[in-house]
């Protein structure tokens, strides 16, 4: 993964000083910072177990601020940032727990098993209570591929694997009737598939969150381009928060990123090399998951390392690349990369 990281650094940086030069600093966090992943470090199941608890715990920590911020504002906002954050959060600290209460169930550890399914419980309802679509996504679609990866190494059969889907279904279901009822976006989305609403332009806006109206820009800026011939912008894009000085049509003008598609609102900063080396990043983070090899309880938990990273990719499809937790997410995803090329040496 180092040079497509290298490559997503350099392209964030050099097409911010040619074209955006005024949020360079907004350059180095979002570039110069994910060089975090080359720190040269070592790690051990010990290291593994520890981070994993750490993550649990502040779960654990932030549940009364979460809770108190809920029934007193309607929203669930942590120490630091907002919903969208503890949708993140609680997603990863979901799974997490999932993989402790596994590698419990394996030392037939009941104590154990119960406190994480407890926890397991306690952060999905924070998870549904945020309204976060993106990180709710990544949550269900990590958790069904951890599954399989877990039942493809062994560790579950195929009657506890059925169960963890159906699980997951039963959560589903559940949070959807519950946004259904409380988030308009969800409300107009039923209403559109039981014929109340016709399905146009302004519902697909309040379904997406107005993300359509910003895609449409973002097409119009990369059509502009190349009927302009601007093929240093095809190659690199316009810069990081380039929607300072980009055009914006349908999209609010105070936005300074075209936060609808993916592939397009990185297209727009980072061009079709910056799109590209992104692309591979996220091909060898999943294909890295679902190749591992698990031969003993650590390395059930040492998956952890890789959810964050992951959830962080499936919930930037209907946004942007770039998070401010990126670098830990890039780091964490080398130590278990670490940890796991170990684990190969020692039995090969």
């Amino acid at each position: 993964m180092k040079y497509p990281v290298l490559t997503f650094s350099a392209v964030s940086m050099f097409s911010t000083v040619l074209f955006a030069p005024k949020m360079i600093f907004k350059a180095v966090e979002e570039g110069i910072f994910q060089l975090i992943y080359f720190y040269k470090t070592d790690v051990n199941r010990r290291t593994v177990r520890n981070v994993i608890y750490l993550f649990v715990f502040i779960g654990i920590f932030l549940l009364p601020v979460v809770f108190f911020k809920y029934f007193t504002v309607g929203e669930t906002r942590p120490i630091w940032g907002g919903t969208f954050e503890v949708g993140q959060f609680y997603a990863e600290f979901a799974l997490m727990t999932v993989l402790l209460g596994i590698a419990a169930w394996k030392e037939k550890d009941n104590r154990k098993i119960i406190l994480y399914a407890g926890l397991f419980f306690i952060f999905a309802v924070v998870l549904i209570l945020t309204h976060r679509r993106s990180p709710i996504l990544g949550f269900f679609i990590i958790f069904v591929l951890l599954s399989f990866i877990l039942s493809k190494n062994g560790i579950i059969n195929k009657k506890i694997f059925a169960g963890l889907i159906i699980s997951s279904l039963v959560v589903g279901v559940s949070g959807y009737i519950y946004l259904s009822q409380t988030d308009v976006r969800f409300k107009t989305l039923n209403n559109v598939i039981m014929g109340k609403e016709p399905l146009n332009y302004h519902t697909l806006n309040r379904i997406s969150s107005a993300r359509v109206g910003i895609g449409y820009d973002a097409v119009k800026i990369i059509q502009n381009d190349i009927k302009e011939g601007n093929y240093i912008n095809l190659l690199i894009g316009h810069g990081v928060r380039s929607g300072y000085y980009l055009p914006h049509e349908r999209s609010p003008k105070t936005w300074v990123k075209y936060e609808s598609v993916f592939i397009l609102s990185e297209f727009i900063e980072k061009g079709i090399v910056g799109l590209i080396a992104e692309l591979f990043i996220i091909f060898i983070a999943f294909k890295t998951f679902l190749t591992v090899k698990i031969r003993e309880n650590a390395d059930i938990i040492a998956l952890g390392l890789f959810i964050p990273l992951l959830i962080h990719i499936i919930g930037s499809v209907f946004t942007f690349f770039w998070d401010a937790l990126l670098p830990l997410y890039l780091l964490l995803f080398k130590l278990g990369e670490l940890y796991f090329s170990k684990r190969a040496e020692e039995v090969g």
